[in-house]
Order: C-alpha cells, then sequence, then structure tokens
C-alpha cells in the first residue's frame, strides 16, 4: 500500500474519530456510560486498534442512541402516564369506600327506626341515613364521574402524545439509527489496513437491507397517520349528523344534509388512499 493511500486512510480515520467525538458529546448530556463509550471508540479508531474497534463497536446500539439524541425524555409526560395509571383504579376503590359507608349507616339507621325498611336504599343514601359524615349517592356519583373524566382527558392526551406527535419522531428514530450505523460499519472498515472485500459486500448488503426496512417502517407510520385523520374525519361527521338528531328530537330544527352511508364513506376513504 502506497504512503499516499495510508495517509488517506489516517485522514479519514481522524474525520471519523472526530464525528464520533462530537456525538460523544451530544449523547453526554443524558447518558454519561454511553458518551464514555463512544469516545473510546473515537480514541481506538484515531489509533487504529482494530480488536479495540470491533470491541467498542459491538458494545453500542444504534437504536438505543438514536432514541437517546431523538427523544427528550419529559418529566411531565412521565407524571401523565404515572397519573393515568393510579387513577385507573381511583373510581373502584371510592364507589366501594362509599358503599361500606352506606350499608353500615343503612344497618344503623333501620335497627334504631325499622319503620324506615320500607323506603328505598338509594332514597335513604340521598338523604344521607339521618346520619353526619354519610357520603350521599349523588355526591359518591360525581366523583365518580369526575374521575373517569379526568381518566379520559389524561388518556386522550396519552394517545394523542404515542400515536400522532410520536411518529414523526419515530421517523427520526429510524433516519437517525440509520445514519449511525453506517458510521460505526465507516469506523469498522477503517480499523484494519487490509481491504477484506468479501466482508465489506456483506456489510453493504446489511446496509441495503437496513435502509429498506426502515423506508418501509418509516411508510407504515405514515399510513398510520394517514388511517388515524381519516377515521377522526368520520367522526366529526358522524358527531355532526348525531347533533342534528338531538336538535331534531327537542323540536329544534336543523339544516337538511344529506347522509352518507358507512359503506359510501368507506369508498372515498379508499378512493383518498
Amino acid at each position: 500500500m502506497s504512503i499516499a493511500t495510508q495517509d488517506g486512510r489516517a485522514a479519514e480515520r481522524g474525520r471519523t474519530a472526530d464525528q464520533l467525538a462530537v456525538l460523544s458529546g451530544d449523547v453526554a448530556e443524558r447518558d454519561g456510560a454511553l458518551a464514555t463509550l463512544l469516545s473510546r471508540l473515537a480514541v481506538a479508531i484515531r489509533e487504529d486498534s482494530r480488536d479495540d474497534v470491533e470491541g467498542y463497536a459491538g458494545a453500542i446500539d444504534p437504536h438505543a442512541v438514536a432514541e437517546l439524541l431523538v427523544f427528550k425524555r419529559s418529566t411531565l409526560w412521565g407524571l401523565i402516564e404515572v397519573a393515568r395509571n393510579v387513577l385507573v383504579f381511583s373510581p373502584i376503590a371510592v364507589t366501594w369506600y362509599g358503599l361500606s359507608t352506606a350499608t353500615e349507616a343503612y344497618q344503623k339507621l333501620i335497627s334504631e327506626k325499622p319503620d324506615l325498611v320500607t323506603r328505598p336504599f338509594l332514597l335513604l343514601w340521598q338523604e344521607g341515613f339521618e346520619a353526619v359524615g354519610v357520603m350521599k349517592f349523588s355526591t359518591l356519583a360525581l366523583i365518580d364521574a369526575s374521575l373517569i373524566g379526568v381518566l379520559i382527558v389524561l388518556s386522550l392526551l396519552i394517545h394523542f402524545r404515542t400515536d400522532i406527535r410520536d411518529v414523526a419522531l419515530r421517523t427520526q428514530v429510524l433516519l437517525k439509527e440509520s445514519e449511525l450505523r453506517g458510521l460505526i460499519a465507516h469506523a469498522l472498515s477503517l480499523s484494519t489496513s487490509d481491504l477484506d472485500l468479501p466482508a465489506s459486500a456483506e456489510l453493504i448488503d446489511q446496509m441495503v437491507a437496513e435502509e429498506r426496512r426502515i423506508y418501509e417502517r418509516a411508510m407504515e407510520r405514515e399510513q398510520r397517520l394517514f388511517d388515524l385523520e381519516s377515521t377522526v374525519r368520520e367522526l366529526r361527521a358522524a358527531a355532526s349528523d348525531l347533533a342534528r338528531a338531538a336538535a331534531l328530537m327537542n323540536g329544534g330544527e336543523a339544516a337538511p344534509r344529506e347522509l352518507r352511508p358507512p359503506e359510501v364513506l368507506g369508498s372515498a376513504r379508499a378512493k383518498d388512499r
């Protein structure tokens, strides 16, 4: 191998090591151990230490690094998910607590006033069983409805973040992962002065297959987002029809509108695709 070729490979190793050093600096803010691993890989490439390069490169997961760089861990979203998971059992707990206090108060009231046994249990509950500190039935129902409403709102927020907002971020993760895999593969190809043609061909095939997989997954994400938008449009149309029907039932007047049957909606959606 000529001196010019050796100098060119040394310069290329230096550029690759600089790229990995910059990547290590970006990762250092979120994961110090991974940043150290990337910096050691950069040093091994600069020193042309083949065994160290292969060892450090094998320990790096490009997908995990891509997620670390693209996704920003938000404390607020973490608290929202924890609150949703905890509150899912709160309506049941509140209901059973209200029932336990109500049955105890009902038993005490009937033992003191047996003539009230003919009155409905729910009516006595709503009246508080003539006791102090007993949660009325309407109050319990209001608390349960409020908790369920909060759960619905939290679930919608998490659904929006997962299925709509994060779709674009996942595509960025796939692209970043492809970039990192190419950088690590290039670093491995520079770790030896002898060019192994069969190994290089296999590496190229793997990179082409990875690019194809990333493209297919990105297109699948885009299709899911398109289907979700179509469903939202149909739900809005259905909600409008229900509002008009409710207005007619209440004696109001609603503007006439041609209702499209489900099969027409389905065909229109297929045409949009």
